[in-house]
């Protein structure tokens, strides 16, 4: 049976409970990190809870755990579970609200850990690129909650379903100016004259902690790369095309909708980052 932390213990998953009245349930006052775990150890785990900490402080979202008690519960749950490569998710709230006719209580944030086997992208995908649609629903930059990783995602699974029911792995989303963006579980980057952009954050994107180190690494390779905006008429004219996160690492695009991207294959920008996102993935490993 699965196990999970929750609020300091170790439990059973069938005996995890959640206050009726939790914000993160009812006002979606929450915040969350997807972590991945190579042989047992959560590749990048301090940029993830430097993200995590930034956001609980910009939204007033308590943590009651201390960074070093995240990291030990995180790796209590890789065991409990006995777990190497796995997929794992951390997760606060502001906890319970209180009830009709009672003065506000104390903040009793919840910190929920879960974690279970890692299931991976397909090969085929890696080899013959994904495919994107243009999505009309528009990234709020204005928004007090954008560029967080907040509880409240419904948004972005109904555009990704649509992606889906299109036939595509992902959806392109832009902000209200019309520029480019973030995907609705990534961050994307592009490609011209082997140079390499991706938006800022002030675009409304998510600071990705894959994004993070795609950049570290593309500055290490000797390759030239830029936070910087684009245009949405930019994008059909890009020559390489790729997205980031946690679980999928570098994804190559290569087909916004029935539009080819270069020449309908990852590009040898994306290929040359993809490699080394996999060193450095090795080089993290104890």
């Amino acid at each position: 049976m699965s196990k999970v932390y929750l609020n300091g213990e170790i439990l059973p998953l069938s005996e995890a409970r959640l206050p009726a009245l939790d914000a993160g349930l009812l006002l979606g006052a929450g915040l969350f990190e997807t972590l991945r775990a190579y042989d047992g150890t959560v590749f990048r785990l301090a940029d993830h809870l430097d993200r995590l900490d930034a956001s609980a402080k910009a939204l007033d979202i308590p943590i009651q755990e201390s960074s070093e008690e995240l990291t030990r519960a995180v790796a209590a749950v890789l065991e409990a579970n006995d777990l190497r490569d796995a997929r794992c998710r951390l997760t606060v709230t502001r906890g319970p609200l209180p009830a009709e006719g009672e003065g506000m209580p104390p903040v009793r944030p919840t910190c929920l850990i879960t974690a279970g086997a890692m299931t991976p992208y397909a090969d085929e995908l890696y080899a013959k690129g994904m495919t994107v649609i243009v999505s009309d629903v528009r990234v709020n930059d204005k928004d007090p909650t954008c560029g967080h990783k907040t509880t409240n995602y419904l948004t972005n699974l109904l555009v990704l379903r649509e992606a889906h029911g299109r036939g595509a792995q992902e959806a392109l989303r832009f902000n209200g100016p019309g520029r480019l963006a973030e995907g609705c579980i990534s961050n994307v980057f592009v490609v011209n004259g082997g140079r390499l952009r991706t938006p800022p954050v002030g675009e409304g994107c998510l600071p990705g902690i894959a994004r993070k180190v795609v950049l570290e690494l593309a500055r290490a390779e000797g390759i030239e790369a830029s936070e910087e905006p684009i245009a949405a008429q930019e994008v059909l004219n890009v020559e390489e095309m790729f997205l980031t996160n946690t679980i999928m690492e570098v994804m190559p695009v290569c087909r916004i909708e029935r539009h080819p991207i270069g020449e309908d294959q990852p590009g040898p920008v994306t290929q040359r980052l993809a490699a080394a996102y996999k060193k450095c993935v090795e080089s993290a490993k104890p």
